[in-house]
């Protein structure tokens, strides 16, 4: 044998020794799988009877046959019931009875234009021009002599202080009139009228006191809601009335003023 074909047949022989990697081993015949599939088909026919024991099948049941059930009056119920259905029926209340009017078609048709209109008011004559005072000289105006001034009367001399009260309180004050006010203190400035809100108990005492509105000065003040809490109301089945007490300051509130002037009060109605 050449050379060439001892390489060939040992090429050859390399090429089938490398052709399978693996040496796979002859297996023989085994009854493993048809006893898995024999088990598989025991247990699915057990599960199905377990499940035919616990949950047993539905019997369907025919459908009840229709009845029909007539109200007839031979009975007292379906008497009762038809006489019940009457006096309900809403036709019979929401029947309205047509009414035809007397003479309905003998009414005659008047016409707009036939009925007398309000007449319209005539325009007034042209009034007469007012006349007019003539111009006074202005050169009279500048050379007139000013009238002398008369002095005016004090609006307050001889007026004493008054003390009001509200709608409210003016019912529960005493019969008899109250002594007049006798004030200690005097101012000698302009003073307004002070008002207080005034709480009076049911046996007629003053129970709460509160300025309102300051006369301008702090001891006015102190003074005149001094004299409000000794003034004694009448009594009352009320436990607490409020109301507004006003006090008009006269001419003995003012300290005596240089030069006889007095200073003016702004009085309340």
């Amino acid at each position: 044998m050449s050379p060439e074909s001892r390489g060939l047949a040992a090429l050859a022989a390399q090429v089938e020794h490398y052709r399978l990697i693996f040496r796979w081993p002859e297996r023989t015949a085994s009854l493993l799988l048809p006893a898995l599939f024999l088990l598989s088909v025991a247990v699915h026919g057990l599960a199905l009877f377990v499940f035919q024991v616990v949950y047993p099948p539905t019997v369907a049941s025919a459908p009840p046959p229709a009845q029909v059930t007539l109200l007839t009056p031979d009975t007292p119920q379906g008497a009762a019931l038809l006489r019940w259905m009457d006096v309900q029926d809403p036709a019979a209340a929401a029947r309205v009875e047509e009414v035809n009017p007397a003479r309905l078609g003998e009414i005659a048709y008047n016409p707009s234009y036939a009925i007398a209109q309000t007449p319209l008011r005539e325009a007034e004559s042209p009034r007469e021009p007012i006349p007019f005072p003539a111009a006074h000289n202005l050169l009279d105006f500048a050379t007139s002599t000013p009238a002398p001034a008369v002095p005016a009367a004090s609006p307050r001399s001889g007026v004493a202080t008054s003390l009001r009260f509200s709608e409210s309180l003016r019912g529960r004050e005493p019969a008899t009139p109250a002594a007049p006010l006798r004030l200690g203190l005097k101012s000698s400035a302009k003073l307004r009228s002070a008002i207080f809100l005034v709480g009076v108990g049911d046996r007629g005492e003053v129970r709460y006191c509160f300025l309102h509105e300051s006369s301008g000065d702090p001891d006015m003040d102190a003074q005149a809601e001094a004299l409000l809490r000794q003034h004694a109301f009448t009594v009352s089945e009320t436990p607490l009335e409020w109301g507004f007490a006003l006090f008009n300051w006269g001419a003995e509130a003012y300290a005596p003023a240089p030069h006889g002037q007095e200073p003016a009060t702004e009085p309340r109605p």
